[in-house]
């Protein structure tokens, strides 16, 4: 009787590891949802915690909320760009790391959105970026909505990019800090137009 229950707990022990572990986003998720439709993927309604902070989920949820925003105002929704989501995901890590708050880095070959993009493979584009800082309260979704919705529309630059008819590709980037008692987000959205 006990062996049986201590097979059957291991095993939705292993279930239960095994569904966690399937439960981390990945860039060939993003073709499966849209903006409507994202917060069907469960973790994106998961509050955002320290210490187990998801970054490539809040990436994805502001993507997906960016869009929102185009599909609001009878925008076509910006293609997912992995390169573009890995230079935005690099400036936002810098700035925490470096602790700065700016377009222009002051790390070496990183200065500039034309330098950043052209280590990418994205030399000589027409390209936008934003950026931001928010708390990180609340879950993912909320937070991206948060981040879009209220600051970044709000700001009239910021919402030009977002709204902007001949920007074709995004990328979002976050990065996570700690200051006393609150998690908060540096942003970084890169926009290019690819065709």
């Amino acid at each position: 009787m006990y062996q049986r229950l201590i097979i059957l707990l291991l095993c939705c022990a292993a279930g239960l590891m095994q569904a966690q572990g399937a439960s981390r986003w990945t860039e060939e998720m993003y073709g499966q949802y849209t903006c409507d439709n994202y917060t069907d993927y469960a973790a994106f309604n998961n509050p955002v915690a320290a210490g187990s902070a998801d970054a490539a989920l809040l990436e994805a949820a502001v993507f997906y909320e960016t869009n929102r925003q185009r599909a609001l105002h009878e925008k076509t929704a910006f293609a997912y760009d992995q390169p573009l989501n890995a230079c935005a995901h690099e400036h936002s890590a810098n700035m925490v790391e470096h602790d700065f708050f700016s377009h222009e880095s002051p790390v070496a070959g990183k200065q500039t959105l034309p330098d950043r993009l052209a280590e990418v493979g994205y030399p000589n584009y027409t390209c936008a970026e934003n950026i931001a800082i928010v708390a990180a309260q609340g879950t993912y979704a909320e937070v991206a909505r948060h981040l879009v919705a209220d600051k970044w529309m709000h700001s009239k630059p910021h919402r030009a990019n977002i709204l902007r008819s001949g920007l074709t590709h995004l990328g979002c980037g976050v990065a996570f800090y700690q200051d006393g008692k609150f998690l908060y987000v540096k942003a970084t959205q890169n926009f290019l137009k690819k065709w």
